[in-house]
């Protein structure tokens, strides 16, 4: 799991069926200290997250060929707050 920032969101008229209610969002991920860092992503999301939340994403490869979605990241929780203990 990583932390990221919603930094976009992607529009379509058409996505897959297995998609459907589902947004798309562009994710940007922070280290500890809500600084930007990398690329920015495309993630699924299921938690209802919107443009400057703070989010954590789950990211997993599906082993089947057959599976649209090889690599994958989704949106699994908003964060509130990042406590860090240094």
């Amino acid at each position: 799991m990583i932390l990221a920032k919603v930094v976009g969101r992607i529009v379509s008229n058409q996505k897959s069926v297995e998609l459907t209610g589902s947004k798309l969002l562009l994710v940007q991920k922070i280290d500890r200290h809500e600084k930007l860092r990398e690329d920015v992503h495309v993630a699924i999301d299921r938690v209802g997250a919107g443009s400057g939340d703070v989010v954590l994403v789950g990211e997993w490869s599906v082993p089947e060929s057959r599976n649209i979605y090889q690599d994958n990241m989704s949106i699994i929780a908003i964060v509130e707050k990042i406590q860090n203990d240094e």
